[in-house]
């Protein structure tokens, strides 16, 4: 489960900036409240602001974080990334801050600071919170008042094999570390290196799970398993079931097998790429020839692939059924809007158990299909753990008949061009107020404010 997130120092977050899933006292909605480690956590939070607010970059800074937590700095672009408008803002770390609960239950604060001067991460942390409030260093990194490095935890370990194993991993990150561990977290070398069966490795891999786990999605992302998506009956029906609900037009969804033209599918790719993805597939397909079919992935989009008797290479792809089955649509073919539920559909069989953040949730869908969504997500994940976080300007959704005050947040833009987040919940609002309506004439501020004088000489 996500609680909670805490950015600084990363594009418009100049101070830390928090956004959190701990509920309030509000009584409605009593089944958009998930319970863990005695906690009350909700199940979605919606945030909206003017354009240039900086609802994207709260996404943003989750995505960078996560590719640091996962990959190392080599997988991010650290140029212009910290609040410019500061001149400090270089010379400044970046701190990203993570609350959540793992499967077992177990609640963590987990955070990293980045130097985006140096290119190195200069602190992690992983910390364990009790029912009662205790906390236990897992591990902390950092440097100390004489610029050394150095790690430590408060952990007791009985087991001696564990233990100096322990210390070993811990010693890689301490004073000798070296320039290619500089980049790297704590987390990603230890569950990469270990089976995390057993002891604090078993703990450090499950945090390492749950980031593995987390969605993002942003306004271009493009789900990748259509096709691999359609050989799976179950997940066949759903997809068009859902997209018959959302009224698309689409009956079903079917799979088609044709030959495959890789010179069309190659476009725009350089020659020198083509001919090796070329010779990937090819060597691909040679050595499971035992096999039926076998995957790759091209320009994000995996591709099911087989021979057939004569030697061509065939794949599967998903096709839409507009009602006549004879004259099937691609997925150009579909509106915007339906391209985007074929990104937003698959969250509830891929969603479960996770946590979910989407930028632009209601990017080219009708107000009331973006309401129905949700309320089909607070359907279908109401035995999970799901949780959705997204970024909107769809006003239609400030209703309290569909959420409560607490999973309502607000970014504007402060006097120094820095981003300020705070909750609907501040203002106190009783459950029967006309909160859209509010917020469009400003009294939750978060809104565009037109200067007319700007415009006064226009016409000279």
């Amino acid at each position: 489960m996500f609680i909670g997130f805490s950015v600084s120092n990363y594009l418009s977050f100049k101070t830390t900036q928090t956004i959190s899933m701990i509920a309030s006292k509000v009584a409605r909605h009593k089944e958009h409240i998930m319970r863990g480690n005695g906690k009350r956590i909700l199940k979605t939070g919606l945030v909206y602001g003017a354009n240039a607010s900086g609802k994207s970059n709260l996404i943003k800074a989750i995505g960078f974080s996560r590719d640091i937590i996962l990959g190392g700095l080599d997988k991010v672009n650290l140029n212009k990334k910290h609040f410019r408008i500061s001149n400090e803002g270089y010379q400044t770390p970046g701190v990203f801050e993570y609350r959540l609960i793992t499967q077992s239950g177990t609640e963590y604060s987990y955070g990293i600071a980045v130097s985006y001067f140096q290119k190195e991460i200069l602190s992690e942390w992983l910390i364990r919170i009790e029912k009662n409030g205790a906390e236990t260093y897992i591990y902390n990194r950092d440097i100390d008042e004489n610029g050394r490095r150095f790690t430590e935890s408060e952990i007791k370990i009985k087991d001696n094999e564990e233990k100096v194993r322990w210390e070993i991993y811990l010693e890689d990150f301490g004073e000798k570390i070296t320039d290619s561990m500089k980049k790297r977290t704590i987390l990603k070398d230890i569950a990469e290196r270990n089976s995390g069966q057993y002891g604090v490795f078993s703990e450090i891999d499950e945090v390492y799970q749950w980031f593995q786990k987390m969605i993002i999605i942003f306004p271009n992302s493009q789900y990748n398993g259509l096709n691999q998506m359609v050989e799976n009956e179950n997940f066949k029906k759903l997809f068009s079931m859902v997209l018959k609900y959302f009224d698309t037009g689409v009956e079903s969804v079917e799979s088609k097998q044709s030959q495959m033209d890789l010179d069309k599918l190659f476009e725009g790719i350089p020659d020198e790429e083509t001919e090796k993805i070329k010779v990937k597939i090819f060597n691909a397909i040679q050595e499971d020839i035992q096999k039926e079919q076998v995957r790759v992935k091209i320009k994000n989009q995996i591709y099911t692939l087989h021979r057939d008797d004569e030697g061509n290479i065939i794949t599967t792809k998903m096709m839409q059924n507009h009602g006549n089955i004879q004259e099937l649509f691609e997925y150009l073919d579909e509106s915007d809007g339906t391209q985007r539920l074929f990104d937003l559909i698959p969250l509830f069989y891929e969603g479960k158990n996770r946590a979910i953040f989407i930028d632009e949730i209601d990017r080219s869908l009708h107000t009331n299909l973006t309401r129905k969504f949700l309320e089909l997500f607070y359907r279908s994940s109401e035995d999970d753990t799901s949780q959705i976080i997204a970024t909107t300007h769809d006003s239609n959704l400030l209703d309290l008949e569909l959420v409560r005050q607490d999973e309502i947040w607000f970014i504007k833009r402060l006097s120094d061009h820095s981003s300020s987040v705070y909750s609907l919940n501040r203002y106190k609002e009783r459950y029967d107020k006309k909160i859209d309506k509010e917020y469009l004439l400003g009294r939750y501020e978060a809104i565009p404010v037109f200067d007319d004088r700007i415009l006064e000489n226009i016409d000279d």
